[in-house]
């Protein structure tokens, strides 16, 4: 019987678990909406995996679990969540590994994407990696000499809190300036509501710069300028191989990723100026690969049933 890998990837409004063989490849997908609580997801995350069993013939080496908020990853436990309830301190990793019967390993959703995305995606062959995903939110996640760096309390990475502008708009948590509420897709609405003075979400902000509109590649020249800056205040601390762009802003291709490179580069010292940013290559698989490369490569933190 074949082996796989399950990735479980778990966030503020859908779940998603995926056989994954050991190559990368997504051997079966399911997904459903998030539940409102976390008891709840819990649960649902157990029947999409009983679903998925159902319907390969496969046997699981191990688990791991990409989650949508911050995480202890050596304890295992979720720290919180800011759009659901009852995660805070909730041992997911441990839960899991008891209802599933398997070994389990719990990480930051970005973290979980950057490994993917260093295994499998855009950051093959490179030795150190920054990896950045902005969507609603902005994550991030650092590897160095091939492995996922989590920090001494499993703050590495948090680049979408990285304060740029102390006197900008109040983030989610609690602080002001941070880059997720300058560059995210939230942002970007933000931005051209107050510009256009007329109520876009950040895709339809998107459609309109790729269509050419001058006031919407305004609002995005404005995001990717500040992603840049946080991008090269990264860089010039890491000095990253690669830096891999992935999220659903990034979709928007060279529209949002050459103001992003002009902006790194132009506030970047010395040959790091010329570190490759280039967009991310697992799409919306990210986050079930990446939680499966949680588990084969052992990152995060473990639970055993």
């Amino acid at each position: 019987m074949a082996t796989a890998f399950l990735g479980l990837d778990v966030g503020n409004t859908r779940l998603s678990a995926a056989l994954v063989s050991r190559d990368g490849r997504v051997l079966a997908l399911r997904r459903g909406e998030a539940p409102p609580t976390a008891d709840e997801a819990v649960e649902a995350l157990v029947r999409l995996t009983q679903e998925l069993m159902g319907q390969a013939d496969t046997a699981l080496e191990a688990a791991g679990i990409g989650f949508g908020g911050p995480v202890d990853t050596r304890s295992g436990e979720v720290r919180g969540s800011f759009l659901s309830s009852g995660w805070e301190g909730l041992p997911l990793g441990r839960l899991m590994a008891e209802r599933l019967g398997m070994a389990t390993w719990l990480a930051n959703d970005a973290d979980a994407g950057g490994l993917g995305e260093a295994r499998f995606g855009a950051g093959r062959g490179a030795s150190s990696l920054l990896y950045v995903n902005v969507g609603t939110g902005i994550g991030g996640a650092v590897l160095l000499d091939g492995r996922l760096h989590v920090g001494a309390t499993s703050s590495a990475g948090e680049i979408g809190h990285m304060v740029l502008s102390p006197d900008g708009p109040v983030c989610e948590c609690g602080k002001r300036g941070c880059l997720q509420v300058l560059a995210s897709g939230t942002a970007i609405a933000r931005r051209a509501r107050e510009r256009l003075h007329r109520e876009m979400t950040g895709r339809e902000v998107g459609e309109a710069a790729l269509a050419g509109d001058p006031q919407a590649l305004e609002v995005i020249d404005e995001a990717a300028w500040w992603l840049g800056l946080a991008l090269a205040n990264a860089a010039q601390l890491l000095d990253p191989e690669r830096i891999v762009i992935g999220g659903g802003v990034a979709e928007l291709g060279e529209v949002f990723l050459a103001p992003v490179r002009a902006s790194h580069c132009t506030h970047t010292l010395g040959p790091a100026a010329q570190t490759p940013i280039v967009p991310a290559e697992l799409g919306y698989d990210a986050g079930v690969i990446g939680a499966a490369a949680v588990a084969m490569e052992g990152a995060g933190a473990r639970s055993d049933p």
